[in-house]
Order: structure tokens, then sequence, then C-alpha cells
């Protein structure tokens, strides 16, 4: 049975999906990059705003924000995924599913936990061990939040809103002894 999923404007949701058997969805650096254009053609689309974003080999988390009640968090998910995926399944002479199933979606009500999921989300890399610090992985947003990259898919001003300054951000996305627990 599906359940409703609560997506109209002004909502927040933390994304994610994995691959079908847990297997990996990307295969090569460029189908990181072409994900992440897909993701900026489509966020454009269907006017959903991205704060936060990591690729993974073997899954994915996006934390947006709806903003109008015409275009859903639905279109953007289906239409970035179903694009991927054709693609992916034509390059690699493959058929059928590449995610394991229905994207989930937790919907974020307090705005407090927004800085918690971003530090959550772009940690990933270092928690699976394939980095060091989180500004050394590629595929997602920690080098524009730090300053190292001026990326166009999330709105750094927007998230700085969420922190005391500028340093206080720094400070808590890059402090590793900050433990995150994610029961929002």
């Amino acid at each position: 049975m599906n359940r409703e999923r609560n997506f109209f404007k002004n909502t927040y949701h933390h994304l994610y999906n994995r691959g079908a058997n847990k297997g990996p969805i990307f295969f090569e650096k460029e189908n990181f990059y072409y994900f992440l254009r897909r993701l900026k053609y489509y966020k454009t689309k269907y006017h959903i705003e991205i704060l936060s974003y990591c690729l993974m080999p073997n899954h994915f988390h996006l934390f947006v924000h709806q903003l109008t009640d015409e275009f859903t968090i639905s279109m953007l998910i289906s239409s970035l995924l179903n694009s991927y995926t054709k693609s992916v399944n034509k390059k690699y002479l493959r058929s059928g599913t590449l995610f394991e199933s229905k994207t989930k979606s937790k919907q974020i009500i307090d705005d407090h936990y927004f800085k918690w999921i971003i530090k959550y989300i772009i940690e990933n890399p270092v928690k699976a061990g394939l980095v060091d610090e989180i500004i050394d992985w590629e595929y997602s947003n920690a080098k524009d939040l730090l300053g190292y990259r001026n990326g166009n898919i999330t709105d750094r001003k927007k998230i700085k809103m969420y922190f005391q300054n500028e340093v206080q951000m720094k400070n808590f996305l890059n402090d590793k002894t900050i433990k995150v627990n994610y029961e929002f």
C-alpha cells in the first residue's frame, strides 16, 4: 500500500533511494555528473529548491523544498530517476529497474533540524570511508557550502540563514565530533 506523501507548497523533504539489490547506481564519474546536470534541469523546470545533496556509488540523498503547488517534488523525482535510468540502461546495454524501490521521503517540519539534515547528508562519504573530509567528496554540495566551489544547484545564501553566521556554519559542518542523531 502506498503511503500518502505530503508534497505541497512550502514543504521540506529529505529524499533518498538506493540501487536495486543494494547495487551501484553510478558506474563511472560521468554518471555522477550526468545525474547532477539532470537534477539542475529538473529543479528549475519544477521550481524545486535543492538545499543539500550527496550522490554515493549506490544511493543518493536530496534535501528539497517545494516552492509551488503547481509543480511537486514527485514530478521532480519521477522525471529525474526515469531520465537517469533510461540513460544508464542505454549506455550500459541494460534493461529494467536501476533503483530499489520508490524514493523514500521524510518530511521535515521544524527548520531547527535543517542544519542537522544537511550535515547528515554531506557526511555520508566520510562515514562510508570514501574520503577523510566532507570537502574531498566531489558529488555533494559540501564544497559549495564551505566556499571551495561556486556551485549552481544549491543556494548557499539561503542555507547560511539556518546558522548564526558563516564561521559557525563552516565549523558545524566540518566538526567530526558533532554526532547527528537522525530521528527527526
